[in-house]
């Protein structure tokens, strides 16, 4: 039996409680967006101790939405820009390998925030990232010959991006808190 696939297949992501505790989220944060990303982990062939490794310097891949709209990258630095100019960066809160000889599944921490003030862009009110449904990504062999070398291994992943539920519970930075107005329920938007 042949099966034709006449629409497109929408990823369908893990629910946040069916994953290992150390990914998931707060319960005071809501998805706001689901993205897939398809490129390549990039490493470095670095001395530790007495042996060469592969070290891991960062993701250089697309991110894609689900109308299959190219939206933005994935960078070195677990950095994600999106193509209206608002990027945000994480840094790992929870790491677990769940796929076979694939790169682990993680929970981000946005650690800075270009949109959160003014609340403009895709990744404006991002609090928290999931990198989950991961294929490649990991070195063939984890000990390299030549030190200085680097080396691209395909992957691909989704991504889901969470927001605060409540926006006025997104702290700003003590310059922003001193310049900005206060926040209240009637000037919250959503």
């Amino acid at each position: 039996m042949q099966l034709k696939v006449t629409q497109q297949q929408q990823l369908v992501p893990p629910a946040n409680d069916t994953l290992p505790v150390s990914l998931r989220v707060e319960r005071e944060e809501v998805l706001q967006d689901v993205l897939s990303a398809v490129g390549d982990e990039t490493y470095s062939c670095r001395r530790s101790g007495p042996t060469l490794s592969w070290t891991p310097t960062g993701a250089e891949a697309t991110l894609v939405d689900q109308a299959r709209n190219s939206v933005g990258t994935v960078m070195p630095n677990r950095m994600f820009n999106a193509y209206d100019g608002s990027y945000v960066i994480g840094r790992v809160v929870g790491d677990e390998p769940v796929t076979p000889g694939a790169l682990p599944w993680q929970r981000l921490a946005t650690r800075f925030n270009t949109g959160e003030r003014t609340g403009e862009g895709r990744f404006a009110r991002t609090t928290s990232i999931q990198r989950v449904l991961t294929s490649g990504g990991l070195p063939p062999d984890p000990v390299c010959g030549q030190e200085g070398l680097s080396l691209f291994v395909p992957y691909s992943a989704t991504y889901l991006f969470y927001r605060a539920a409540d926006p006025s519970a997104v702290a700003p930075s003590p310059a922003d808190a001193a310049a900005a107005p206060p926040l209240n329920a009637a000037s919250a938007v959503q």
